[in-house]
């Protein structure tokens, strides 16, 4: 089973924020990387610049231009004094006349705040006028730039509005040279984007490139753009490190949140997204360019409401068109999760974008017949999704992992992820997939999972009857050795609607029952892996099953000897028994088709050990006997025998490690030896230990009667061993000491002695040896 890991969030509580602690679910492979607070601007504020007060002048009523006096207040900023170490300053857009400021394109400086006040909106011109301007950085200018500066920040509770209406419904040059709204470019670092609401952009709202040492900050603001032409305004851009998104609401016309870059040297890492709600938007994606790396990426209590995509990768590689550039994106984290009414994909991941777009409605062929790509192959490695729960509506995917076959997605966790969606979980070229304790819920009829080159497991901590379904080509790919999947199932049932899904496997089961639907023909190379214990483990086939391939065993927990099916079929047997690979130390195994639908395998014990410590200890007519129990012993056998060192005769087999033997004769030696036993074996015999009864202890009378001058005397059998003693003192003397053993009386129970007359008295008695 999959061991628990935890991974614990720091506390982050920028300029103004309460502290946030976050803490990441368990349960997973792979942990996550602790990211350090970004570092905030320090900008001067005793240095305030109202844009309307003299010389500045602005005014706000909505027409007049206002980029002259902007600037001039920006570069007045700029200059501030230095303060208790502190530089520049804030320029003020004040709520004044209507509260709405035109502009033309503005360059920032470094250590300046532009701080819109609640009831402000600083709006770009229209695009009428945007057309008339010089170019800046793209075909048109964007509305603030800024590039390789230090200590910037906008804030308030204004807004920032690109009228971006007529930009949405141009064509030509015009639609292709949008420019950017916010464009941080350059390297600029120790950003900070707080308080503001910002919507409408021509294009990308925020977009920051090349922003190596970032310390990047937006928090507690607000995007919000949900025209439905809105096309390519991005939420927020980024491509950067050591970078926070908080408590921030974002609605866009694209991604909510793009991370991604394809300049190879332009990478993104250490980058946490934490309470922030997307509505409108594409959801928050890495790509379409990776030749930038992405790692390091923490998205957490995060909600998805109505976006197309909630959590999104897309990429391909470099031969597949001049964008797209793929790269790696790895060591990423999404937890504690809520989506609900996701238009297209709750999860997707995929490496064909260029060449497929969105991929709702890849199949496994279409998957399996891609060419090999050459240059900037995608990779997404390294992968926790946990503790999400999403509703996908009608039209949409539960997810899509469709990598690339010469670089598959590996190591993909999915934790207590909750699912429901009108269509399947598609799974192409990828390894190490692993859903714990999960819920994939299509409608009825519906399968769980399509796959194809698909190395899957299904988890769960304690056995469910959650089925999962699968499916995936209907005939193998003729020469391709990447035609079958591998699976897994623990504590989990599972059920295969195409039998050629796995082809040569290996299938593993552990404490699951996985059902094939139809016919199964196990090749010479498929391999079959069980983990056997105390749950049923097997593999269910409705119908004909044809027999072959290599069959490995390990222990679960309660595996011990006994008789385990490990497949059932409905019609046919066929075929040849599978070989047995590897199997737990110690136990010996059998194959066996006898019973009726069933493939079982036998598991005998491990031979018992040798008894130890057999003692032998003598007691009134019977020897107790006495040994220390041995390993893998089902019961004993008692040999004894009155020869030393045998041979021996088995005289008892019992469960115990005691026996009373009673069936001995006083005075004569018993040897004895014991063996364990069990349904695989005996053991050899213990060493031999040995006894002889002692009689009774009790005293008794001498019988006697007088036979041809001869007293004949006798006592009780149970008396053997005792000794006969004679004195023959005058009866006038009675009894003296000088007792005298009568010969030949010692082990017997009978004996004569000759009747003397000049004795004149003769006294008898037995002593107890």
């Amino acid at each position: 089973m999959i061991p628990a890991n935890k991974a614990m969030m720091s506390q982050y509580h920028p300029r103004g924020c309460a502290p946030l602690l976050t803490a990441a679910a368990g349960f997973f492979l792979l942990a996550t990387t602790l990211l350090a607070a970004p570092t905030l601007p320090n900008i001067n504020t005793n240095n305030i610049i109202t844009i309307t007060n003299a010389p500045y002048n602005a005014v706000g009523d909505g027409s007049t231009d206002n980029t002259l006096a902007i600037s001039n207040a920006i570069v007045q900023a700029a200059k501030g004094g230095n303060t208790n170490g502190l530089f520049g300053g804030t320029v003020r857009i004040p709520a004044s006349g209507t509260g709405v400021f035109l502009c033309g394109p503005l360059t920032l400086k470094n250590n300046v705040d532009i701080q819109i006040d609640a009831g402000a909106t600083l709006k770009m011109q229209p695009l009428s006028v945007w057309q008339n301007l010089p170019a800046q950085n793209q075909s048109y200018g964007n509305l603030i730039y800024a590039t390789g500066l230090t200590n910037l920040e906008i804030s308030g509770s204004g807004t920032i509005d690109g009228n971006g209406a007529d930009w949405w419904n141009s064509s030509g040059s015009v639609y292709s040279g949008r420019p950017y709204m916010i464009f941080f470019n350059g390297n600029c670092k120790q950003v900070l984007v707080q308080g503001v609401t910002v919507q409408n952009p021509p294009k990308m709202h925020f977009v920051f490139k090349g922003s190596g040492d970032g310390n990047i900050t937006f928090q507690n603001m607000t995007i919000n753009t949900t025209a439905f032409n809105a096309a390519n305004t991005d939420g927020i851009d980024l491509v950067g490190t050591n970078s926070l998104i908080q408590n921030c609401t974002i609605n866009a016309g694209d991604d909510n949140i793009a991370l991604g870059s394809s300049t190879a040297s332009a990478y993104s890492a250490n980058i946490l997204v934490t309470n922030c709600t997307f509505g409108v938007g594409h959801g928050v994606s890495i790509g379409s360019n990776t030749a930038g790396s992405v790692s390091n990426l923490t998205v957490i209590n995060c909600t998805f409401n109505g976006t197309d995509y909630g959590i999104r990768m897309k990429s391909d590689d470099q031969a597949s068109g001049s964008s797209g550039a793929g790269g790696i994106a790895q060591n990423l984290s999404y937890l504690n999760i809520g989506m609900t009414n996701i238009v297209d994909g709750a999860i997707v991941i995929y490496s064909y974008y260029n060449e497929y777009g969105t991929p709702t409605g890849i199949t496994p062929l279409i998957a399996s017949t891609q060419s090999v790509g050459t240059t900037n192959i995608p990779i997404w490695s390294n992968i926790v999704i946990s503790n999400v729960t999403a509703t996908v509506a009608n039209g949409g995917i539960s997810g899509i992992i469709w990598a690339r076959m010469e670089t598959p997605a590996t190591n993909i966790v999915f934790d207590r992820v909750n699912i429901s969606g009108p269509q399947p979980f598609d799974i192409y070229n990828a390894s190490g997939i692993q859903f714990i304790d999960c819920q994939i819920t299509p409608p009825a009829g519906t399968n769980t999972f399509v796959l194809f080159n698909a190395q899957v497991t299904v988890s769960n901590s304690v056995p469910t009857s959650t089925l999962f379904t699968l499916d995936g080509l209907t005939t193998n790919v003729t020469g391709s050795a990447l035609s079958g999947s591998t699976l897994a199932f623990y504590n989990a049932q599972a059920s295969l609607q195409n039998t050629n899904l796995f082809d040569n496997g290996p299938v593993t089961v552990g404490a699951s029952t996985f059902t094939v639907s139809n016919n199964l023909a196990l090749f010479s190379s498929t391999v079959l892996n069980y983990a056997l214990g105390t749950n049923t483990t097997t593999i269910a086939v409705a119908t004909n099953l044809a027999l072959g391939g290599t069959i490995n065993v390990s222990g679960g927990n309660g595996f011990t000897n006994g008789t385990y099916t490990l497949l059932t079929y409905g019609g046919n047997l066929s075929g040849n028994l599978p070989a047995l690979g590897t199997t737990p130390a110690g136990y010996t195994y059998s194959l066996k088709t006898n019973v009726a639908g069933q493939v079982n395998l036998i598991v005998f014990p491990p031979p018992p050990g040798i008894p130890t410590n057999l003692v032998a200890s003598p007691t009134n007519l019977a020897i107790n006997l006495t040994w220390s129990t041995s390993t893998n012993a089902a019961s004993y056998n008692l040999k004894r025998s009155t020869t030393n060192n045998g041979p021996y005769s088995i005289i008892a087999n019992t469960a115990t490690t005691n026996y009373f033997d009673t069936a001995v004769t006083n005075a004569v030696t018993y040897y004895y030896v014991v063996s364990a036993t069990n349904t695989a074996a005996e053991s050899a015999n213990s060493l031999q230990a040995s006894a002889a009864p002692l009689p009774s202890s009790v005293p008794t009378n001498i019988n006697f009667q007088i036979i041809s001058g001869q007293m004949q005397l006798s006592w009780p059998q149970d008396h053997l061993g005792w000794r006969l003693q004679v004195q023959t003192n005058n009866l006038s003397k009675g009894l003296g000491t000088n007792w005298v053993t009568v010969p030949n009386s010692t082990n017997v129970i009978q004996t004569n002695i000759v009747i003397n007359p000049t004795n004149g008295a003769v006294f008898l008695r037995l002593i107890y040896p």
